[in-house]
């Protein structure tokens, strides 16, 4: 079940992807200006590559001094050319800049929801080895290469699995999230099955077995989790397509997997919920990004002056970003105690920054917290005055 933190590592991640988009599109309005002044081969009049080039340095210092306040300024020493390409290329980047705000805000929600859509895949899919096993079992007195005494039980005889497949709460997930493997990857289980499950000892060794004990049915499923299918690589390879950062989200999907399958003993399925309260978490994710974004200069002006010593040029990316995002949670969410955005800013920044990063993000924002408080920038109620005094 994801926790507040994932949630704000959700945002960061965001963050840092919005900040990697930015730098692209300046660089697509800095080609912009580049492309304007080519000399152009197919005209009659004679160009001046020189002169051309004069301009090019113009108009792209122009916007590199100008692009982040918004306006190109009118400037009577400045050719007329230069200030039109420059504002140009300005409403350009801006343009592009736009589309990519809103296509990370649309995002935010449907990745995070992906993770719950994961999960249940990997539910579905011991429906699925249930069906194959079930199904390999009636026609392997044909097969003269079968040996019945080591197919007497299978995914289909595991009292986990006929509690998933029997589960009508459980079906009703499937149908209302749309999850289903489809018949263009039924063949990765099939293979999975056949040339995995089939060679894999202590699968072959449940087989051999009449009957099971609850604990030897869950450790089966358990084991199969975590040992065959979340190591098979067509398995990766098809959660990997669908998720960007599957390699941190599918430990999660993994978690909540196995808390269905040790449930599943007791005779009935417990399904997880994505959070205990998806509705509040997804708005507090999306408020977090919308306004960590929405008002960057801000944040920026206000992180600032305890930076104003520091070397900027030599500062971690990331910690950047956790400061804004931290100064923005504190600033915007007023139920949240300060000293709780402090902490999980610190554990974030230990986490996917530097070595010494949670050090440094707990000096800026304690002295931060402290000069927002007494200006009357933060303001705490509910829950969040506790850690505020």
């Amino acid at each position: 079940m994801l926790s507040r933190r994932h949630l704000r590592i959700k945002v960061l991640q965001s963050l840092y992807a919005l900040q990697a988009a930015r730098e692209a599109d300046y660089q697509l309005a800095i080609d912009f200006i580049t492309e304007s002044f080519k000399p152009d081969l197919n005209s009659m009049t004679p160009q001046d590559p020189v002169k051309l080039e004069g301009m090019r340095k113009i108009t792209t210092l122009l916007l590199e001094e100008n692009y982040r306040k918004g306006t190109i300024p009118d400037d009577d020493d400045t050719p007329a050319t230069a200030v039109v390409t420059a504002r140009n290329a300005l409403k350009y980047y801006e343009d592009l800049y736009k589309k990519d705000k809103q296509r990370l805000s649309r995002q935010l929600t449907p990745e995070v929801e992906a993770i719950y859509s994961a999960y249940l895949l990997l539910l579905q899919l011991f429906v699925e080895l249930s069906f194959l096993s079930q199904s390999e079992r009636e026609r392997q007195y044909d097969d003269p290469d079968s040996n019945p005494i080591a197919k007497l039980s299978g995914f289909d005889t595991n009292q986990v699995v006929i509690a998933l497949s029997e589960s009508k709460k459980l079906e009703s997930e499937f149908i209302r999230h749309g999850i289903s493997w489809g018949e263009e990857v039924t063949g990765l289980i099939r293979k999975m099955f056949r040339e995995v499950f089939r060679q894999d000892e202590t699968y072959r060794a449940y087989c051999a077995q009449k009957t099971h004990t609850p604990e030897e049915d869950q450790q089966l499923v358990l084991y199969a989790l975590k040992e065959v299918i979340l190591k098979n690589e067509d398995v990766i390879n098809f959660f990997e397509l669908r998720d960007l950062y599957w390699g941190e989200n599918g430990d999660l999907a993994r978690k909540m997997t196995n808390k269905t399958l040790k449930s599943a003993t007791e005779g009935s399925v417990q399904i997880v919920p994505l959070t205990d309260d998806w509705e509040e978490d997804r708005s507090f994710m999306q408020e977090l990004f919308d306004e960590t974004v929405n008002r960057n200069d801000e944040f920026e002006a206000i992180i600032a002056e305890p930076l104003k010593n520091w070397d900027l040029e030599r500062l971690s990316a990331m910690d950047y970003l956790i400061l804004k995002m931290s100064v923005s949670e504190m600033i915007t969410f007023p139920g949240i105690p300060v000293k709780v955005s402090i902490n999980e800013a610190i554990e974030i920044a230990k986490d996917y920054s530097t070595p010494k990063s949670g050090k440094f993000v707990n000096g800026i924002l304690d002295t931060l917290s402290k000069n927002l408080i007494k200006e009357g920038k933060i303001r705490k109620s509910g829950r969040g005055l506790l850690d505020n005094k």
